[in-house]
C-alpha cells in the first residue's frame, strides 16, 4: 500500500473538522475558507510527522568501505614523538612512493633516496590537510602551526629497491605523529591515505539518533562493531586499522514539509503513525476559529499517539544509501 500523501491528509483533516461538506454537498475547494484551512496545514503536517518519528522510528542505513594500505614503517614509528633542534629523527622504508605525517610546529620535512650508498634529495608533490597539491624538491617547509597538521604526498623515486628516508628537522621544539611511508603511488597527493588513529565520517544530515554499526570483514563474517567514536559534530570516527564494509544504522528524521512541498509528497513514518497526522493538522488549523472543535481534535490526536507509543511492535521502515 502506498503511503498517505500530503493532499490526502489535507482532505482527511478537513473531514475531521466537519468542514468538508454542508447540507449534503461538498464544499468547493475554491471556497475561501476551505483554502485558508488547506494553506495552514503543511507546517502542521511537518510538526506532527517530526514528533511521530520519535515514536515510530524510521531506520536509515549507509555503508562505508575501508581498505587499509600497509605502512612500511614499524608500529613504533606511529606514536607521537618529540623533535628538538640539532637532533633530527628519520624514518626509512624501502621503495616508498608516498608518505603521510603530522607535525605541530615549524620545521622542514626532508625526503632522500639512497642511490649507490649516497642519500640523494627527492622531489614530489604534497598536500597540507587535504588542500591543493604543491611541488617540492628535497624538503617541505612547515611554518605557522599551532596545532597538528597533516602533510601527505607523492615521491618520485629511482628504484623500488632503494631505501627512502623521511627526516624531520626541527627549527624549534615540536612533535610529530602518525608517520607513514607507503609502497604505492596514488592518483594525487590529496588521495594519499592520511594515517591517523581514527578516521572521521559525516553522519547523514537526516540522522536523528545513531543505532548501531555492523562490520563485514570478509564474505563470511558479519557482526556488530564497537570500535568507533561518536562526536557531537554529527561524525562517526572509525579505527583506521580496520578493513571491510561498515554498515551504519541510524534513526532518521523525516523530510521537512514546508508550504513549498508538493501535495504529492508521501509521509515517511509508518502507516499507523500516518493515520494520526490529519488529526493534528485539523486540530491546529481550526483552533483559532473554532477552539472547541480544535481542542477535541487535539485530544483525539494525543490519545491515539499515546496508544501508538504503547505498541512495542510498531513497524520500522528502512531506507538505505551507500558511501
Amino acid at each position: 500500500m502506498a503511503n498517505m500523501t500530503l493532499a490526502e491528509a489535507q482532505v482527511i483533516a478537513v473531514q475531521h473538522m466537519n468542514e468538508y461538506s454542508t447540507g449534503g454537498k461538498l464544499i468547493s475547494v475554491t471556497d475561501g475558507n476551505y483554502k485558508d484551512l488547506i494553506y495552514r496545514m503543511p507546517p502542521l503536517a511537518n510538526t506532527a510527522q517530526q514528533e511521530l518519528a520519535k515514536v515510530c522510528r524510521i531506520s536509515g542505513k549507509y555503508s562505508i568501505s575501508r581498505n587499509v594500505i600497509p605502512n612500511l614503517l614499524p608500529l613504533t614509528d606511529y606514536d607521537e614523538k618529540q623533535h628538538f633542534p640539532g637532533t633530527d629523527l628519520s624514518y626509512t622504508g624501502a621503495g616508498a612512493k608516498s608518505f603521510s605525517v603530522e607535525v605541530d610546529g615549524t620545521c622542514s620535512i626532508y625526503f632522500d633516496e639512497q642511490v649507490s650508498g649516497i642519500w640523494t634529495p627527492l622531489s614530489g608533490t604534497y598536500s597540507k590537510d587535504g588542500g591543493v597539491s604543491t611541488t617540492f624538491t628535497g624538503s617541505i617547509p612547515v611554518t605557522g602551526l599551532i596545532s597538528f597538521s597533516n602533510y601527505r604526498g607523492l615521491l618520485t623515486i629511482a628504484s623500488a629497491t632503494n631505501s627512502i628516508r623521511m627526516k624531520v628537522v626541527a627549527t624549534y621544539p615540536l612533535k610529530s605523529r602518525y608517520r607513514a611511508l607507503f609502497a604505492y603511488t596514488f592518483e594525487t597527493a590529496i588521495t594519499v591515505p592520511h594515517l591517523m588513529a581514527y578516521v572521521a565520517y559525516d553522519l547523514p544530515a537526516d540522522c536523528m539518533l545513531f543505532d548501531k554499526m555492523m562490520r563485514a570483514s570478509d564474505q563470511r563474517l558479519y557482526k556488530e562493531n564497537s570500535d568507533f567514536i561518536l562526536t557531537p559534530d554529527n561524525k562517526v570516527h572509525l579505527n583506521y586499522s580496520l578493513n571491510g564494509q561498515f554498515d551504519i544504522f541510524y534513526w532518521k528524521k523525516p523530510t521537512v514539509i514546508t508550504n513549498l512541498t508538493a501535495t504529492t509528497y508521501e509521509f515517511e513514518v509508518t502507516e499507523d503513525a500516518q493515520a494520526l497526522i490529519p488529526w493534528f493538522m485539523a486540530a491546529y488549523a481550526i483552533m483559532d476559529e473554532k477552539p472547541s472543535i480544535g481542542y477535541i481534535l487535539r485530544d483525539q490526536y494525543y490519545a491515539l499517539k499515546q496508544a501508538l507509543e504503547g505498541n512495542d511492535d510498531a513497524e520500522i521502515t528502512t531506507m538505505s544509501a551507500t558511501w
